[in-house]
């Protein structure tokens, strides 16, 4: 008897645990009653979801409290790209068939129009169209809505994931397969063989509403050459066309049907997508006439744009341009939203070991990834969230840790044997004396990492010999060391290539050089020409440098317009202190100031490198209720445009003129004694 499939909540669960939170909404709404007499209400439910990275909500609401957790699980997955197990199909074969199926269903399918679907946004567009063009979309919208069909694509040849262009291949020739469907034979147009009826074409419209409004988005434009600067364009939507004929014309492509779209950017909840020009029909068709026999292994010659695909983790061929417009399930409208050279950066910076830390503190600035791991100081995400995240965005598997149980019972035999001189017959002789035991819990806890490829194989392995009390402590012990060591191998990467170097094994770590270089090559080939050993200097192709030696740092920073009385109180090592500050770039003739970041409340324990080695230097030399400013190292070129926020752009030409001043002014709060 066949298993029932397991909904969408089951498989969040499986992948996030208890770290998929549900929060349910009741409401009251009014239902049809008799005339004359009060009007009846009745309870209805809207649901919110946070997972990590990512947040949802119903668009709609639900008479069963379950329906609504339900459907906000779904739209997570959708946006997360996961299908449940039982509905992919096991062979290409099937996968194939299925995947007709699929792309004829929305345009047969009458009933489809009636949907939350994102790709009925597309098509209501384009059925206010009037001749031959009514109801004309480009192949690739639906492989930007539909995240069936990129599974699918995934099963006939697993590359796929990683190319849009054959996902476009293979969606082009199961097209011209599908019953109900014309396909073009000189572009990639897809639209219904037979009109739709005047009442599924009022359903459509009635759903995705429209605007008579142009409508201005920033985006970017990121050539393929890696010399070539970033440039900010603006797309004019107007007239209530459709958007990708608007990005057509700034990739100089006849049409929309030569666009092809990315998988979202960031976090899952966007819709920042890179939009890049698609080759000839027949170069894409060829691509995949035989996957099912040769599985793709086709040779594709075009350019290959090394930072477009570096931030998207495909494939992206020529100049791009990333931009946030799209159709999603929780609006009922385009979504447009402005992309600058600070959302750009930002990416970068969340593909970094230590940039998500940054960013869920709010200091990109200021912030650094802390030396050591404590519940009670610790700020932002976790460390285990903080390498989760980190492994999702560059494409891994998700960190597998693998937490042991050790008994202190066979703890203190093991040292009581060293200490007698008599080998150890276990490995439980690597833990010392110096663990702290629980009495009333006397097992400790040690923690393995593994990371691993999508094809699960093993790039790094991190076994430690320190034990803990609590197996949280181990975990999140374990995974701030991994974040740690990936954060120092990052930063040689500002190096000359032929000074990096990789072991296979050191301390506690094992590494296995072929496989994490297969798996980084594109982030080495992209940062590969930015080495520079100077840290004032850093090309706006990658946000890492090398670091300035601590003592060099704290020697330049010098406080000043000191205020307050000394009150005797400073911060020593250990303590949690938290302060107020301002990070301000300052033009060398003090035409312009411009506010990069501040902070109300920020607390980091002393010691621990949570802040940039000069902020922490300073705050150990004022005492509670003291302020002073002083100038800062300027921080790379890539930091202060992530920060920039809406100055990006004025300020991206910063570094090739005088160098600025980065002036932090801060006052001590107070402290917490640990």
């Amino acid at each position: 008897m066949p298993t029932a499939a397991p909904t969408p909540k089951a498989v969040l669960h499986q992948r996030f645990g208890t770290k998929a939170r549900y929060t349910v909404e009741e409401m009251r709404e009014a239902v049809g009653g008799c005339p004359g007499l009060a009007p009846q209400t009745r309870s209805v439910y809207r649901c919110a979801l946070e997972l990590p990275g990512l947040s949802v909500a119903t668009p709609g609401t639900f008479v069963r409290k379950k329906d609504a957790e339900q459907a906000a699980a779904q739209i997570a997955l959708d946006k997360l790209g996961i299908q449940p197990p039982s509905n992919i199909p096991s062979t290409p074969e099937e996968a194939w068939d299925e995947l007709i199926a699929r792309i004829s269903g929305f345009f047969i399918d009458e009933n489809f129009l009636s949907s939350t679907h994102p790709l009925v946004g597309h098509l209501s567009v384009t059925l206010r169209r009037t001749g031959d063009l009514i109801g004309r979309l480009p192949l690739s919208a639906i492989a930007a809505c539909d995240v069936k069909v990129n599974t699918l694509c995934k099963v006939i040849n697993p590359k796929a994931e990683f190319d849009p262009l054959l996902v476009l291949s293979l969606m082009y020739n199961a097209a011209k397969q599908s019953p109900g469907v014309s396909v073009s034979d000189s572009n990639f147009w897809i639209q219904s063989q037979k009109p739709y009826s005047p009442e599924a074409v009022d359903l459509a419209l009635k759903r995705w509403s429209f605007t008579s409004d142009p409508v201005e988005v920033e985006a970017i434009l990121v050539p393929h050459v890696l010399e070539n600067e970033l440039k900010i364009i603006t797309i004019n939507l107007r007239d209530n066309k459709h958007y990708m004929g608007y990005v057509a014309e700034k990739l100089t492509v006849s049409d929309s049907s030569q666009v092809l779209v990315s998988r979202t950017i960031g976090k899952a909840s966007s819709e920042i997508r890179l939009y890049f020009a698609a080759p000839s029909v027949h170069f894409v068709s060829d691509m995949s006439k035989n996957v099912l026999a040769c599985h793709g292994d086709g040779d594709i010659n075009c350019q290959v744009n090394k930072r477009a695909s570096y931030i998207s983790g495909q494939t992206i061929y020529g100049d791009a341009l990333l931009a946030n417009i799209g159709y999603t399930r929780r609006d009922s409208e385009l979504h447009t939203e402005d992309v600058n050279l600070c959302t750009y950066y930002r990416i970068l910076l969340g593909k970094l070991p230590d940039g998500n830390c940054k960013m869920s503190r709010d200091a990109i600035l200021a912030a650094e990834l802390p030396s050591a791991y404590s519940r009670f100081s610790w700020k932002g995400l976790s460390p285990r969230d903080l390498l989760c995240s980190f492994c999702r965005n560059q494409r891994l598997s998700e960190p597998l840790f693998a937490v042991n149980r050790v008994s202190c019972d066979m703890l203190t035999s093991a040292v009581s044997s060293e200490e007698r001189g008599e080998p150890a017959k276990s490995v439980e002789n690597q833990y010392t004396n110096d663990v702290r035991i629980d009495k009333e819990n006397p097992d400790i806890f040690t923690c393995e990492v593994k990371i691993c490829s999508r094809k699960q194989e093993i790039l790094l392995e991190y076994s430690a010999a320190h034990t803990w009390s609590k197996e949280s402590d181990a975990i999140q012990n374990s995974a701030l060391k991994v974040l740690i060591w990936f954060n120092n191998y990052f930063k040689q990467l500002n190096t000359k290539m032929d000074k990096l170097y990789l072991s296979k094994c050191i301390d506690s770590f094992k590494i296995h050089p072929n496989i994490f270089l297969q798996e980084f090559a594109m982030c080495l080939s992209v940062y590969s020409k930015t080495g520079c050993n100077d840290s004032g200097i850093c090309s706006s192709v990658g946000p890492f440098i090398v670091d300035t030696p601590k003592k060099q740092l704290e020697s330049t920073a010098t406080l000043t317009h000191i205020e307050g009385p000394d009150s005797g109180v400073f911060p020593s090592h250990g303590s949690l202190t938290s302060i107020s500050y301002t990070a301000s770039l300052v033009m060398k003739d003090k035409a312009k100031i411009y506010l990069l970041e501040s902070h109300n409340e920020f607390e980091f324990e002393i010691g621990t490198g949570a802040v940039n080695n000069q902020l922490e230097s300073c705050v150990t030399q004022l005492s509670v209720n003291q302020a002073a400013c002083f100038i800062a190292e300027l921080p790379p070129r890539d930091l202060i445009l992530a920060a920039a926020s809406e100055f990006s752009h004025e300020l991206s030409n910063v570094s090739r003129g005088e160098p600025p001043n980065l002036i932090i002014l801060f006052k001590q709060l107070f402290l917490i004694r640990l």
